[in-house]
């Protein structure tokens, strides 16, 4: 039994490392939760309130079903299958604008860090209904932004010479960004840019607090500007900006005009440093 139990295991890590899982979808809600959904892995991001949620399941070994040992296997089982479905489903997510999750697998270090999370795993719940043990767990995403920051900070950034403010723009104190892209088919990312009609960048990582952007991701994402303007993250005076269009291969990337960016880099309060940014995709 206990080279079944092991067998398993090693079977299902070894299977974590395979690839991104394909065919997700956006699933939205009445609260303006924004969720790309995996049906296939059970399996979902949540980037409003910043988790990876799966769901695995397992059976008793055969003989063992209607036993305690059964039953204490099967969940053992279920778990090892909650964490396969989560890195499998953690590795295609958007980075930025050309990377995914998979793309940083390759650093060691991301990868050890990676599979320490995933095997510590925060259990919601479990059932078992006699036959099948079913568990519920999830995963911070701040703890896949800490994971990938060193291998980010690396990166070059568009930031290298600040473009100057625009000196016909009055100058307004803003407590936050919205930015409505519901309009377009924008795809959420841990980092993405904001940039002008120049391509010049409005606001990205290189803007941002370190340890606001761990602890709280470059924005959140919202289905409405409603549900957006009574969310603490902007708190009371946000500027409300349209998006243009998305650039780069996967609709990452947001332009907005020239005269909305000139409002951001001229507001009396940098907004940006602390990460008060919100998104709209509908």
């Amino acid at each position: 039994m206990k080279r079944f139990v092991l067998l398993l295991a090693i079977t299902a890590f070894f299977a974590m490392f395979s690839g991104a899982a394909p065919g997700r979808v956006f699933a939205l809600d009445e609260a303006g939760v924004v969720t790309v959904e995996d049906d296939s892995l059970m399996a979902s991001i949540n980037w409003t309130e910043d988790y990876i949620e799966a769901t695995g399941q397992g059976l008793p070994p055969t003989g063992k079903e209607n036993t305690a040992q059964g039953k204490l296997l099967a969940r053992r089982a279920a778990t090892v299958d909650l964490q396969r479905k989560l890195l499998e489903f953690l590795q295609g997510v958007q980075v930025d604008s050309r990377t995914t999750m998979n793309d940083y697998m390759v650093s060691d270090r991301v990868r050890t860090e990676v599979q320490g999370m995933i095997k510590n795993v925060e259990i919601l719940e479990g059932s078992w209904d006699g036959e099948i043990y079913t568990v519920m767990g999830r995963v911070k995403l701040m703890d896949v932004r800490i994971a990938v920051v060193p291998e980010l900070a690396e990166k070059p950034t568009a930031r290298e010479v600040p473009p100057p403010p625009a000196p016909s723009t009055s100058k307004s104190r803003y407590t936050g960004l919205i930015i409505d892209a519901g309009h377009l088919p924008l795809i959420p990312a841990m980092t993405f840019r904001v940039v002008d009609g120049s391509g010049k960048d409005v606001y990205s990582l290189s803007f941002v607090d370190k340890e606001r952007f761990l602890s709280s991701g470059l924005c959140s994402y919202h289905m409405t500007v409603g549900h957006a303007k009574v969310e603490p993250r902007v708190t009371d005076a946000p500027l409300v900006v349209k998006a243009l269009k998305t650039v780069g291969p996967y609709n990452v990337d947001i332009v907005i005009s020239n005269s909305d960016a000139a409002k951001i880099r001229n507001s009396t309060y940098d907004f940006r440093v602390p990460c008060r940014v919100i998104v709209v995709k509908r």
